[in-house]
């Protein structure tokens, strides 16, 4: 019996140490760089896309341009985080300032909501890719929210709201010494229409997937990430 509780103990203790192992293989350092060196906490970093698109069965809406700043709380570690407090959708589509393009109804004006929005850069060793995820308002909905209204619509019914528990992007990460430009990728994240929001128009959707490449800067520069 004896022999039988030292080769349990030995497979317990095995299988803690490959957990152990497993979890430190997998924890990789992200540094972000600038021109000026690390980027030091507190710099506000900015993505920007300008092919973000999000297709529906009603249609796809497509906006010029995607700017979602983030200030950084920490860098040089195995979860990089920032807090955005807005993004920002627009474009000039038929000349009306601002507005987006949708291929069902027309221009439209997105409102991102309930900020802010915690950002957060991981690097997968297993995976070996890195992940960003845009999460919604831990104190709020808890969700990415976007309200696209019609302009060719009347009103009040001219609305469709959008939301989703997190945006994930993933990007490619250069070693210790060649760091890469920070462009992370967008692929098919499903969006829920929020049938409960004012103003939901008929021809709302149920559903959206957002695509698209975005690009990193901050007051120095192209922002680029090595591990």
């Amino acid at each position: 019996m004896q022999r039988f509780k030292i080769i349990g103990l030995a497979a317990v203790a095995v299988m803690a140490m490959s957990a152990i192992l497993a979890s430190s293989a997998s924890a990789v350092n992200v540094v972000l760089r600038d021109p000026a060196g690390i980027i030091p906490a507190g710099t506000v970093t900015t993505a920007e896309s300008t092919n973000l698109t999000t297709v529906t069965a009603a249609g796809n809406l497509e906006c010029e341009h995607n700017v979602l700043p983030a200030t950084l709380s920490n860098n040089n570690a195995a979860k990089v985080t920032a807090s955005a407090k807005e993004e920002l959708s627009f474009g000039s589509y038929l000349g009306i300032e601002g507005a987006c393009k949708t291929s069902a109804a027309g221009p439209a004006v997105i409102e991102t909501n309930d900020f802010p929005w915690p950002v957060e850069y991981k690097y997968s060793g297993t995976l070996k890719t890195g992940e960003v995820f845009v999460k919604g308002n831990p104190l709020g909905t808890k969700k990415v929210e976007f309200t696209s209204t019609f302009l060719a619509l009347e009103g009040p019914k001219n609305k469709c709201t959008f939301t989703a528990s997190k945006i994930l992007s993933k990007f490619p990460a250069g070693p210790a010494g060649k760091p890469v430009p920070l462009v992370f990728t967008t692929t098919n994240q499903i969006f829920k229409l929020n049938k409960k929001a004012p103003g939901t128009a008929a021809i709302c959707p149920p559903e959206g997937k957002l695509s698209g490449e975005w690009t990193a800067s901050d007051a120095n520069g192209v922002i680029s990430v090595e591990l």
